[in-house]
């Protein structure tokens, strides 16, 4: 009987925080509904939040995605790389995040991504999971915005 209360008790755990929020929204933002896309956020100025778990099934490090991301963005979609640096999640896991800029229909777009890597265990199937968290907006608002949201990223809990 002991071990079903424990049981139950750690299935209602995990349930509730499967339901919570995966980080403290910056003022301003309000959730959307989850449509398929992960989490995602809001601002009445038109910045917007989203955050995505993936599964990596190449055990890739957090270096690596680092990386690839960067080159993509510069290399790939012609972003210019702003700054990059590390950061840490609620729980002190350490991530990587990088700022772009680039042009979008006359309009400078800022754009911050940042990323954490974990492995899944070998009961999961092994391999990396990752969450990606990205924050976008004209620059005007994204400047004023960034320091809310880059605080809120060391809230996130996955």
């Amino acid at each position: 009987m002991r071990r079903l209360r424990h049981f139950v008790a750690a299935l209602s755990a995990a349930f509730f925080a499967a339901c919570a929020a995966p980080l403290q929204l910056p003022e301003g933002f309000v959730e959307l509904e989850d449509a398929g896309y992960g989490y995602r956020a809001v601002t009445s100025d038109d910045a917007r939040l989203w955050l995505r778990e993936l599964r990596d099934p190449t055990e890739g490090e957090i270096e690596f995605w680092a990386e690839a991301l960067q080159r993509d963005l510069v290399e790939e979609r012609g972003y210019e790389l702003v700054a990059s640096g590390d950061l840490q999640d609620a729980s002190g896991a350490g991530g990587r995040w990088l700022e772009a800029t680039s042009n979008v229909r006359g309009q400078r777009i800022d754009y911050l991504v940042a990323l954490w890597c974990r492995k899944r265990s070998w009961w999961l199937g092994g391999g990396e999971d990752l969450l990606v968290a990205e924050f976008a907006a004209g620059a005007e608002v994204y400047a004023r915005r960034l320091a809310q949201v880059k605080a809120a990223l060391s809230t996130v809990r996955w």
